[in-house]
């Protein structure tokens, strides 16, 4: 390893340990859900790192500008980390946050398709759409102001997504929907985040490509239990949902589980083939019918989370001098931020501690 190379971790090794030690010895979380109500809730954060939350609410009493607020941290966050890096590296970071646009660009589509193709009144929703610039020159007010599906396309002209989003006509969102949409996004988005990887340094692309195809395989097994169980997709249109890489798209077990009657698939058998210890997890006994079926998909989604967020925490162990310590700590914060916001919503809407401390678990 070069002496520039070594250098250059480092510098981003002693910066993000010690952001990421600021986190574990943050009291937050716990504070937050001592709180007896919003109010205190926002006075914990007001002395944190989160203080632009609390702003947020001082301004607007409102739970989503709250939110909004720390989508943007989240987004400084990557950007930040960016800066450190450089060459491929700072790419592959670049194209990370990349996601964070394409979810945001998903939302301000659902707006638009439920304003102009389902005539429903959208402006109170629009005002919470993150409008700033996150990479590509986008107007997004423009966007969520389009007349028709031509103009969506117009707007979006000079951004990577134009072609995805072009090749869908206004009949296409009428008969099916945005969902059809929505996976061609996400899915040029994981295929030119595999191209960017094998631009890496040999240890930097073996660190990211271990951990995206851990987050391949708990995607896909997500998609087999949501939508090959749940809700009873046939196996060619689940397979379609699948991404090409890592082990689950292409296993004889899966195969095997799609080829059983939708109704007679197991989501437990799959998870446990590739993460023992689901039939650990505590059962919901009184539950039935449908409502039994969303705790079982929640469940499995935790679990799936806690395997995920194990696998993480042994990266924060492993060789300092690659790019695993960026990945773990975008992990960490994000995790952190999901947890802030939960527990805001929690607060908000007058839960129990008990209550939300079992739903973040």
């Amino acid at each position: 390893m070069s002496s520039d190379r070594v250098s250059l971790y480092g510098f981003i090794n002693a910066k993000l340990r010690a952001k990421i030690g600021l986190m574990r010895q943050s009291k937050v979380i716990e504070n937050l859900l001592h709180a007896s109500s919003l109010v205190e809730a926002v006075g914990v954060i007001r002395d944190s790192k989160y203080h632009a939350v609390a702003d947020a609410y001082d301004r607007t009493g409102d739970l989503q500008q709250m939110e909004l607020v720390l989508l943007g941290m989240e987004i400084s966050m990557y950007k930040e980390v960016a800066r450190y890096l450089e060459g491929s590296s700072a790419d592959l970071i670049n194209h990370l946050l990349g996601k964070i646009e394409i979810d945001n660009l998903k939302n301000t589509l659902r707006l638009w398709y439920s304003s102009i193709m389902r005539q429903r009144p959208i402006r109170h929703r629009s005002e919470y759409l993150f409008k700033d610039t996150i990479l590509s020159p986008i107007d997004w007010t423009a966007l969520i102001n389009a007349t028709s599906w031509e103009v969506v396309g117009a707007s979006l002209k000079d951004s990577p997504y134009h072609d995805t989003v072009a090749a869908f006509t206004e009949q296409d969102l009428q008969q099916s929907g945005l969902f059809p949409l929505e996976t061609e996004l996400d899915r040029m988005w994981y295929v030119h985040l595999m191209e960017c990887v094998k631009t890496l340094k040999k240890a930097d692309e073996d660190v990211a490509t271990s951990m995206l195809l851990l987050e391949i395989d708990l995607r896909n097994l997500m998609m087999l239990v949501r939508y090959g169980w749940y809700h009873h997709m046939d196996a060619e249109a689940v397979k379609r949902l699948l991404l090409p890489w890592g082990k689950v798209a292409s296993s004889q077990e899966s195969e095997a589980y799609l080829r059983q009657n939708a109704s007679e698939r197991d989501p437990h058998s799959i998870i446990n083939r590739y993460y023992p210890g689901l039939e650990d997890q505590q059962h919901s006994g009184s539950a039935h019918g449908d409502e039994a079926s969303v705790l079982e998909t929640l469940k499995i989604e935790g679990y799936l989370a806690e395997r995920r967020k194990a696998i993480y925490q042994r990266m924060l162990a492993q060789d300092p001098f690659t790019i695993g310590l960026s990945l773990s700590y975008f992990f960490l914060f994000k995790e952190e931020t999901s947890m802030v916001k939960a527990i805001l919503n929690g607060k908000y809407y007058g839960y129990e501690e008990a209550y939300i401390r079992g739903v973040l678990v």
